[in-house]
């Protein structure tokens, strides 16, 4: 490990940039990270073609020349415990972080949300005194709310995508902007049919993009979908594939005698648009789905020991974006215990009964994309960079 962050220093040492600059440092370890970043990388270049990046991602921020310190697809996990297989591994890429920020500080260090793991790298980087941004608030307004007087300590901006954050900040005296949200950039509003069962009735399923979410929330998924097919045989089912997850662990956990389609994730939005309603996991996933228009019903499921601590820490009635964001209970949420086949069949074949309460769902979510405002997030978070660099 401490040859590589060498072999690294050398390098930008020998060409940090045709200009001679040093690098920007980008951060992110989630998969919906790995795209925000490669657009933020994209916006950031755009007005200097010679700036160079350097730090951690996945495949589409590596595609954008990050000159990478870790991959996303190395440290992705979900809950307190399934972190802990984790460890050994975080701590030697913090070594390795250590070590490149103390011999080649970048100019900036630019974090994507994931703060269990990022918030160590922003002490790191402080302490050096290289400014600290932070593109895509960690959830604190939820919970951990004394989380906030480390942001105060050690970040210099906040570069927030949900429109109550800036002033949950601004109480808190931390400098913050309201961004946008990214996803309405990449989600156009629908055109929809005036009757999807003209096409038949679909339902696509969004078990996840970590292994430990599929295991837990797909099995309830598969079962659901199994109880619906008896009553609704013109029923058609679509497994949302995310990158990473092979086939083989999508259908170990599907039943044999149900036919089922996978869809690749690149084409998620077409899929999704053009179903009834949605099975997802909580997360972006959910927020996609009312951008789009479609009704969802939203289950989360994590270790015992994770959600005994999310328990006595979370703050908030919903644990759902467009619920948060609407303030109001627009997707059912099946949660912990409650993420249970029988449960998830039954407000699904509600909802197959009716729908005009499908539609009912579909027009209370038009408003959701003016709440996000039309902001381009990438671009104004680069503009805001840009403008700190140039104060600094």
């Amino acid at each position: 490990m401490q040859t590589h962050a060498r072999q690294i220093s050398e390098t930008l040492r020998e060409s940090p940039s045709s200009s001679g600059r040093r690098p920007i440092w980008i951060s992110a370890v989630e998969t919906s990270a790995d795209l925000h970043g490669a657009d933020l990388m994209r916006s950031l270049r755009r007005d200097d073609p010679e700036l160079s990046f350097l730090g951690i991602g996945g495949e589409l921020m590596r595609s954008q020349g990050l000159e990478s310190v870790g991959r996303a697809e190395d440290l992705s996990a979900m809950g307190i415990s399934d972190v802990v297989g984790l460890i050994p591994r975080a701590l030697a890429l913090y070594r390795r972080i250590k070590h490149i920020l103390r011999q080649d500080p970048p100019q900036c260090l630019i974090l994507i949300d994931a703060p269990d793991f990022h918030f160590r790298v922003a002490k790191m980087a402080s302490k050096l005194g290289i400014p600290v941004l932070y593109y895509i608030s960690p959830q604190i307004w939820a919970w951990r709310k004394g989380r906030v007087a480390f942001i105060q300590k050690h970040v210099r901006r906040m570069l927030c995508i949900l429109p109550f954050e800036q002033a949950f900040y601004a109480e808190h005296n931390v400098q913050a902007d309201f961004v946008g949200h990214p996803l309405v950039q990449y989600i156009a509003p629908p055109r929809r049919q005036s009757e999807l069962s003209a096409s038949g009735r679909h339902i696509a399923l969004l078990p996840g993009s970590r292994k430990m979410e599929v295991r837990r929330l797909l099995p309830q998924f598969a079962g659901a979908c199994r109880i619906l097919w008896r009553e609704f045989p013109d029923l058609t089912f679509h497994l949302i594939q995310a990158p990473g997850v092979a086939d083989a662990e999508l259908y170990a956990h599907w039943p044999r005698e149900i036919p089922v389609s996978i869809c690749p994730f690149e084409d998620r939005y077409q899929r999704m648009g053009s179903c009834s309603f949605v099975l997802t996991t909580s997360g972006t996933s959910s927020l996609e789905c009312a951008l789009l228009e479609t009704p969802a019903l939203v289950a989360y499921k994590i270790s015992a020991l994770s959600y005994m601590v999310a328990r006595m820490t979370v703050d908030v009635p919903w644990i759902s974006l467009p619920n948060l964001v609407l303030q109001r209970t627009i997707f059912p949420e099946f949660i912990q215990s409650r993420a249970r086949a029988d449960l998830l069949a039954e407000q699904a074949a509600s909802w197959l009964r009716d729908p005009e309460e499908l539609r009912r769902i579909r027009g209370e979510l038009r408003s959701l994309r003016e709440k996000l405002g039309q902001k381009r997030a990438a671009e104004e978070s680069a503009r805001i960079i840009r403008d700190t660099l140039h104060s600094a």
